[in-house]
């Protein structure tokens, strides 16, 4: 019998109260991750605080709880600068990685004409939005479903107004080579968006390092809160953006003979915005950051790699991007299972109902990827930092049950 694997990270686990569940009587396995993860309990104390102490609005009031109230968004806004290693004024709060994206696509005043060049599996949070104001053009898929990101540079042309692309796709946990696109945009004199909803929990990010233009992540999908997000700029790139939404908030001044807006990045939070999610997102950063990202980087590459190496062992099983290197992975893949009379979203329900263990099946809003590859669905399989290797081996031994091996 194998040794057990190491499992450095799994002292989070007494961390996050949801883990405490059980369903008919039998712990969860929680492997959803992708969709939405978990809150440990820094992040839940971080948001009950803001309505025990400190509930009042930002930068409008004059009393002591909206002074303190200014400073937690703010504090929050500063934690998330430094995670990113970005300056405080290049980081927006959204709702999501979506708002991010149509954000830029609405601010680069796109038309009919204008191309934005992507991958085919990039998730519909970052294809409509530049399908719907411009022309996605989008490089094409080898046969198992991982990008040709080489044919980026035969997908420009004159037209071409930004790139855009997720640094980890949601159906496939591969590192995709931004550095290359990155490259290719500064030799074009192009933008370039990283989607980075994602790998940002998974992965250290210094955006100066890698020179991208933005960057979107979303709060729910880092141990946040949902319904905060994060959009980041190049200072010079944000001031160029059109406005997004005007009202109270974003404005200096307004008069009868207009108005001024303030400059970035409060210009684009109009409105009050999400306090209590910028204050619960900032506790997630400091979470991650006291954990260590490469410890947390080291944890998924581990699990991914466990997982895929498990999932060839089942036949029956098809995996999504299953040539990308073992290396190149995080601990989250997609895949279909041949089971007599299951499709894959039957799959992924009768793994909670009979095994406890929680995970996506479906489209994982990637259409386009699944048509292409003719697949009616796929089962996603998706880690984070309290997840261990038993989980994965438990997992693998269900799905090698329902596949009848």
């Amino acid at each position: 019998m194998s040794a057990p694997l190491p499992e450095p990270l799994a002292h989070t686990r007494a961390d996050f109260p949801l883990l405490e569940r059980e369903i008919d009587g039998r712990p969860i396995a929680y492997l959803d991750s992708a969709s939405t993860a978990p809150k440990p309990r820094a992040v839940i104390e971080a948001v009950l605080d803001c309505y025990r102490r400190h509930t009042a609005n930002v930068h409008r009031g004059v009393h002591v709880l909206a002074e303190e109230a200014s400073e937690a968004y703010e504090a929050a806004r500063t934690e998330v600068a430094s995670f990113l290693n970005a300056a405080p004024d290049e980081i927006v709060f959204t709702r999501n990685s979506t708002e991010g994206v149509n954000l830029v696509a609405h601010g680069l005043g796109l038309g009919g004409d204008d191309e934005v060049v992507v991958t085919a599996l990039e998730h519909h949070s970052n294809f409509l939005p530049w399908r719907a104001a411009a022309r996605a053009v989008a490089v094409g898929l080898g046969d198992d479903g991982l990008p040709r990101y080489d044919e980026v540079e035969r997908a420009l042309s004159p037209r071409t107004r930004l790139l855009a692309l997720a640094q980890v796709p949601n159906t496939t946990g591969v590192v995709a080579p931004v550095e290359r696109w990155v490259a290719l945009a500064r030799e074009r004199g192009v933008p370039l968006l990283v989607d980075a909803a994602q790998s940002a929990s998974h992965l250290p990010i210094d955006v100066r390092a890698l020179d991208c233009d933005f960057l979107v992540l979303s709060g729910h999908k880092l141990l946040g809160p949902s319904g905060i997000g994060v959009l980041y700029g190049k200072r010079e790139r944000l001031a160029g953006l059109a406005l997004y939404q005007t009202g109270g908030g974003m404005v200096r001044r307004h008069t009868d003979e207009g108005f001024t807006p303030h400059e970035v990045p409060q210009r684009f939070e109009a409105g009050t915005p999400n306090i209590e999610g910028a204050v619960g997102l900032g506790a997630a950063v400091g979470y991650l950051r006291a954990l260590g990202m490469e410890a947390v980087r080291a944890h998924s590459l581990a699990l991914g790699r466990h997982l895929v190496e498990g999932l060839r062992e089942i036949p029956g099983a098809r995996i999504v991007a299953g040539s990308a290197p073992l290396e190149r992975r995080i601990g989250l893949a997609a895949f279909t299972l041949a089971a007599p009379g299951l499709g894959q979203e039957a799959i992924a329900r009768l793994l909670c109902d009979r095994y406890g263990i929680l995970l996506s099946g479906g489209y994982h809003c990637a259409h386009l990827l699944h048509d292409r590859l003719g697949l009616d669905g796929t089962v996603r399989i998706s880690t984070h930092v309290f997840n261990t290797h038993a989980e994965i081996d438990r997992a693998l031994a269900a799905l090698r049950e329902i596949s009848g091996w």
